[in-house]
């Protein structure tokens, strides 16, 4: 009798979202889109005990399939288990002012920059930093370079010559890039009618090639900082114009070989001669330019 008058059992239906219910449906049977757009992240055990759990080939945040390193659903990077190992690479990684990466691009550079501006211009920049981010990284390191061993800084005999000099100092901020005009128009010169490169991308090369020129820059600095007396700064400041141009304009022609695919044999008077019209160029325009800029400062003081 009692087993007449009880109440039948009340079927129990999954959840319309349960991936149970995905995998039992018919050929042919709509899915709901929202519920295949959020995929359902795989069960979590509540005590891990081994590694299992971390070489799962889903995504242990949102549950889609990895193909890779990263998940192509969110962006969350393939997770490992945590270790002690894990947590010295983190905390690097989080709390580092710096990155090691731009360091290496732009390292690389050094030693190929014409290989380096080619493979650029032609398409593969993911191992090649941005001619532009490569330039200020450089002059960046350079101006501290310059600010350590007074390279800049002049003996001020009055107030109105400390005037004078912070108002050159503010105008000769773009003397960085006479050297990628004088670059610019020696290659533009001589090679314009190869490889088929448009001006932007004899830019991007001239750009590349100021950034190498501003790093060898560094390099010469080297000796006031092992030696920094007056007499080696004074010998410094007249003789490093001179040969540094030289080791620039050799420079650009390793990069115009790099870059055009130049065969020396045939063709290295086009190396010699655009090397020589850089040395020239580089040479007048920063004279005219420092010639502006000291008229500009004369006539902003009322001299």
């Amino acid at each position: 009798m009692a087993d007449h008058l009880a109440p039948p059992p009340v079927p129990t239906t999954p959840h319309p979202t349960a991936p149970s219910v995905q995998a039992a449906a018919a050929p042919g049977t709509p899915v709901d889109d929202e519920a295949s757009f959020n995929p359902v992240p795989p069960a979590r055990t509540t005590v891990i005990n081994s590694d299992a759990l971390f070489t799962t080939d889903q995504c242990l945040n949102c549950g889609a399939l990895l193909s890779g390193t990263f998940c192509a659903a969110c962006g969350q990077k393939k997770a490992a288990r945590i270790g002690a190992k894990t947590v010295r690479t983190e905390t690097w990684e989080r709390f580092r002012w710096f990155e090691w990466g731009p360091i290496k691009k732009a390292l690389r550079v050094i030693p190929q920059p014409g290989t380096v501006a080619r493979q650029y211009v032609m398409g593969m920049r993911k191992d090649h930093m941005h001619p532009m981010s490569l330039l200020l990284l450089v002059i960046g390191f350079l101006l501290i370079a310059l600010g350590y061993t007074d390279y800049l800084k002049p003996e001020f005999p009055s107030e109105v010559a400390a005037r004078m000099y912070e108002l050159v100092k503010n105008y000769s901020k773009w003397s960085f890039s006479v050297g990628i005009v004088a670059v610019f128009i020696s290659t533009w010169a001589l090679f314009r009618k190869r490889m088929g490169y448009n001006l932007t991308e004899l830019l991007a090369f001239s750009i590349y090639c100021q950034a190498v020129f501003i790093a060898l820059q560094m390099a010469n600095q080297l000796p006031l900082v092992l030696v920094k007396t007056p007499e080696m700064l004074k010998w410094h400041k007249t003789w490093s114009p001179w040969y540094m141009t030289g080791i620039q304009a050799v420079m650009l022609m390793v990069a115009l070989k790099q870059f055009f695919l130049v065969d020396v044999r045939r063709e290295g008077w086009r190396l010699l001669a655009a090397g020589a019209l850089f040395a020239g160029l580089k040479w007048q325009a920063t004279q005219l330019y420092a010639r502006g800029v000291v008229e500009l400062v004369m006539w902003q003081m009322g001299f």
